[in-house]
């Protein structure tokens, strides 16, 4: 989030003041600014989430508005069965937002009803919006040569950057560029404070963190200093850690939860061999994106891809 945030700060930076900042300032203003209500807790938080919400629905409305019109169907019915397989654990990746859970749990009073819908509407409504964007995006922005997803992936350097260009060439309207930022902007924040909010609680159970100011400081300075280094040491990292946040998404929010699971007395569903069943898939499935990511890292998967990075 701090790499995938730089190049948008830096552009309103520049837009407002006229000014571009050195570019290893970039992923500062994201800490800065909006690491004051993670050491707030969750009710700041909250708030500022709810506003940054606002923005990106309105965002995402008028760029799901704009594209249908250039939606060409043809596109979105191409398939490549085998270059499915490099996507698995950027879309496992997708979903990991259990780690949210035992925040989210505490700031609910642990009342489970409340939780279950907060799961339930919290999984179904952004399956909603990644299928309706992902086909307005396939549908407009062709898969290899000028402008197309290929060359957004040769430049990934940052999260947003590549992909705001291409649909401004796209559509031929540069205000849309406008749009497209606030968009990434909202998404980026609104994701940022879920996870360093939830990091910062398990950093402060984990070592035992007293829950007072200076905890608080000590908790945001574990979740943000080591973050900060890696940025600063990769220019791909915004991609490169979805990459690898696959093996670790695998690991802690699929396989640990299953075993978790296995041992547990109720409910009795999950002792019975269905349920078992279940959590062996579960297990399996894990498994098998973790081998997928390790060798994808390793270029084993490269031959894959390979005609579309040409």
């Amino acid at each position: 989030y701090m790499a995938g945030s730089a190049p948008l700060f830096t552009e309103a930076i520049r837009y407002f003041t006229g000014y571009t900042i050195p570019a290893w300032v970039g992923p500062l203003p994201l800490v800065a600014i909006f690491g004051i209500f993670i050491y707030l807790g969750s009710g700041p938080a909250d708030y500022i989430n709810r506003i940054l919400m606002f923005g990106l629905i309105a965002a995402y409305f008028i760029l799901a508005i704009l594209l249908p019109s250039h939606t060409d169907f043809n596109l979105i019915k191409h398939i490549d069965s085998k270059a499915m397989l490099v996507s698995f654990p950027l879309l496992l990746t997708s979903y990991g937002f259990h780690i949210i859970i035992p925040t989210l749990t505490n700031y609910m009073r642990h009342d489970e009803k409340k939780m279950k819908l907060a799961l339930i509407i919290g999984s179904i409504i952004p399956f909603l919006i990644y299928v309706l964007w992902e086909f307005l995006v396939l549908g407009t922005v062709k898969v290899s040569g000028p402008d197309s997803l290929s060359q957004m992936y040769i430049a990934g350097e940052g999260s947003t950057g590549p992909l705001i260009n291409t649909l401004v060439n796209v559509l031929k309207m540069p205000w849309v560029a406008k749009v497209a930022n606030v968009f990434s902007f909202c998404a980026i924040i609104t994701s940022f404070i879920g996870v360093t909010l939830s990091l910062t609680d398990f950093l402060t159970d984990g070592f035992k963190i007293k829950r007072n100011r200076k905890g608080r400081i000590l908790a945001c300075i574990l979740t943000f200093v080591p973050p900060l280094i890696f940025v600063y040491g990769y220019q791909r990292v915004f991609l490169g850690a979805l990459q690898y946040a696959g093996v670790f998404v695998a690991i802690l929010l699929c396989i640990l939860p299953a075993l978790m699971t296995w041992t547990l007395p109720k409910p009795k569903f999950y002792r019975s061999f269905w349920g078992r069943s279940l959590l062996v898939v579960v297990i399996l499935i894990a498994l098998g994106i973790i081998v997928l990511d390790v060798f994808q890292e390793a270029g084993y998967l490269n031959s894959l891809i390979q005609g579309y990075l040409k």
